[in-house]
């Protein structure tokens, strides 16, 4: 699977460049160096913001955990996602490693945290906010049909090719709920399924391993189950969480009004509904590579935004996010050593027990 992973990488990269070639390094560059840094940290500053919606809608679902632990944890998932490309679910991995950590020196510990309430807190989490992505598409869907911009969604014409946006974008909004459903069905029911498969392999697992895998199967369940006791939180958070898909369409129109581009807040939020849709099936692409270049010039275009303009958009927000997203791992590291070093006996493990 990591190789596959490498050769999207590259294969994205190339996109990259070629795309770049294409379209012109020179008034790419010069778009983005137009910017000025000053423009760059308000960005940054905008996304740091929308991680704090982010982490109250996090806390909506678990109430137990304060919302600077879950801002730390939301960061260090987001630099995982998107500055260790090749981690495989890194992101979700050091998200639930920041939730259940102790070593904090300026976060309070919930009394009795246990690794499957950090492995459940975070599934639902990324569970809402799918569900609040969804939401945000159909807007951006509903304001294309509306707005009458859906007949230039079959008339874009890209490397001498003309390209329909049509079938492709529904492709990806049936393909983001199809692979919903089961998410959730599996958080509902699947400690049930599990367990059948546990019992059907138990006769080639020694005894020990089988009860342990059950027992922690058992116990990340009951924390699912704890956390969808509570519909009306769940559903605060989806509402939470469209409030920040929303805040980044905002960062897009920023972003585009930082670079010179003539768009309306509504277009920006649109493209940006658009280009989630895209990322979706993009999904194995690590980092998107690739992906999400092709997607703002594309769907910028069908708004008349100069491909140059939208090329340096995501330029911009790949630096945003590397901004943020280097400082956070390091300060991680940091954060790890410095426990490690005042606790050489514990090592930093994730066992899924019971309370």
């Amino acid at each position: 699977m990591k190789k596959i992973s490498i050769i999207l990488f590259f294969l994205g990269l190339s996109l990259i460049i070629g795309g770049a070639a294409w379209i012109g390094a020179d008034s790419i560059f010069k778009s983005v160096f137009s910017i000025g840094f000053g423009n760059l940290l308000i960005l940054c500053a905008w996304q740091l913001l929308i991680i704090v919606v982010l982490s109250w809608a996090w806390h909506t679902i678990c109430p137990a955990l304060g919302v600077i632990r879950l801002f730390w944890a939301r960061n260090l998932r987001e630099a995982g996602a998107t500055c260790l490309p090749f981690s495989q679910i890194g992101g979700i991995v050091l998200g639930v490693r920041a939730v259940c950590f102790k070593g904090y020196r300026y976060i309070k510990n919930p009394a009795d945290l246990s690794t499957a309430q950090g492995i459940s807190s975070n599934i639902v989490d990324i569970t809402t906010e799918t569900l609040g992505q969804v939401v945000f598409i159909i807007i951006g869907i509903t304001t294309l049909l509306v707005g009458g911009y859906h007949t230039q969604l079959q008339d874009i014409h890209m490397f001498g090719t003309q390209i329909n946006l049509k079938w492709f974008i529904i492709f990806g909004v049936l393909l983001l709920i199809c692979g919903l459903v089961p998410f959730i069905w599996t958080q509902r029911q699947g400690n049930l399924f599990f367990r059948k498969i546990v019992n059907s392999l138990s006769s080639n697992i020694a005894q020990q391993w089988s009860g342990k895998i059950v027992s922690s199967a058992d116990a990340l369940q009951e924390a699912l189950d704890q956390i969808w006791a509570h519909p009306k939180r769940v559903a605060i958070s989806c509402l939470v969480h469209l409030a920040g898909w929303i805040g980044s369409g905002i960062g897009t129109w920023m972003c585009y009004h930082f670079l010179g581009a003539d768009i309306s807040l509504l277009e920006a939020i649109t493209i940006e509904a658009l280009v989630c849709v895209v990322l979706s099936i993009g999904f194995l692409v690590p980092a998107n590579m690739g992906i999400q270049e092709g997607a703002y010039v594309i769907i910028g275009a069908i708004f008349g935004i100069d491909p140059s303009l939208s090329f340096g958009l995501s330029i911009l927000r790949r630096a945003r996010d590397l901004i943020i997203g280097i400082p956070v791992l390091l300060l991680w590291q940091l954060g790890e050593i410095r426990y490690l070093r005042k606790n050489p006996e514990k090592e930093a493990k994730l066992e899924i027990t019971p309370n």
